[in-house]
């Protein structure tokens, strides 16, 4: 879609909710395949692929199986690739240090999640590979990093669930006292689970993920796997960071390879 995401959140909510039309929109983040407004307390997420009537239906499904929010869905425009949402409480963590015991709500809420029957979201979302090797083309990084994931590619594994697939710290919300809810399910997969730790890994460290784990129960087999996504996704936001400008990505991957690529 060429029209800019400003203008077709704004057509959408002139369609859906021409009360709040008159609103200003507040841009709240951008991401790599979408862009979220608020007018007043409505959230409008503007994908840049606009099947969004599969993450409304998935999120209508799994609001009430989880332990923590996650976006209920006012409406979905297909046609201008607008999902509006209630405005969820929290912020962010990118860039904010997790509340203690944080790892180990994660963990639960994984646990949760993993137990989906990946049959009862058969339309909404796909099945995913997963495969470690896949994750190697257009990469890109520090040439010393680079040799280091390249040198450290961990065979695919057969294990599939109900995955998230995008749980960096941009994505979860918490206040003072923890986590409130988990956000952007547009890459939701039937997938390996480590996709789900690799990134708590990446943006919060060791000690966070070996809490996370304990509370999901554990997962054998798992460690190389969830190192080498976390170290690609460090990578690559630390190239989407100084691509785009946005400084807070570049400077938590900057901070993550004091524990995925330790000298």
């Amino acid at each position: 879609m060429t029209e800019p995401a400003a203008a077709r959140a704004a057509a959408a909510l002139r369609r859906h909710a021409p009360e709040l039309a008159d609103l200003p929109l507040r841009e709240l983040g951008r991401g790599l395949d979408n862009t979220a407004f608020a007018a007043g307390e409505l959230v409008l997420r503007v994908a840049d692929v606009p099947d969004v009537q599969r993450e409304a239906g998935l999120l209508e499904f799994l609001a009430p199986r989880l332990p923590l929010a996650v976006p209920i869905p006012v409406f979905a425009d297909g046609d201008a690739g607008v999902l509006g949402q209630r405005l969820l409480p929290g912020r962010p963590l990118l860039g904010r240090t997790p509340a203690p015991g944080t790892g180990a709500v994660l963990g639960r809420f994984l646990h949760d999640l993993h137990a989906t029957d990946p049959g009862a979201v058969r339309a909404f979302v796909d099945v995913e590979d997963a495969d470690p090797a896949e994750w190697l083309v257009d990469l890109d990084g520090p040439a010393e990093l680079l040799r280091v994931v390249r040198s450290s590619v961990p065979r695919p594994s057969p294990l599939r669930v109900v995955a998230h697939a995008d749980l960096g710290a941009e994505h979860l919300l918490a206040d003072a006292t923890g986590l409130t809810g988990v956000i952007d399910w547009s890459d939701c997969a039937v997938t390996d689970p480590a996709l789900d730790l690799a990134r708590p890994y990446r943006d919060f460290g060791p000690a966070f993920l070996t809490e996370a784990l304990q509370a999901y129960g554990g997962l054998p087999g798992a460690g190389p796997r969830i190192e080498f996504f976390a170290r690609c996704a460090a990578l690559e936001d630390l190239d989407y960071g100084l691509r785009t400008g946005r400084a807070e990505y570049a400077e938590a991957a900057r901070r993550s390879t004091a524990w995925l690529f330790p000298a």
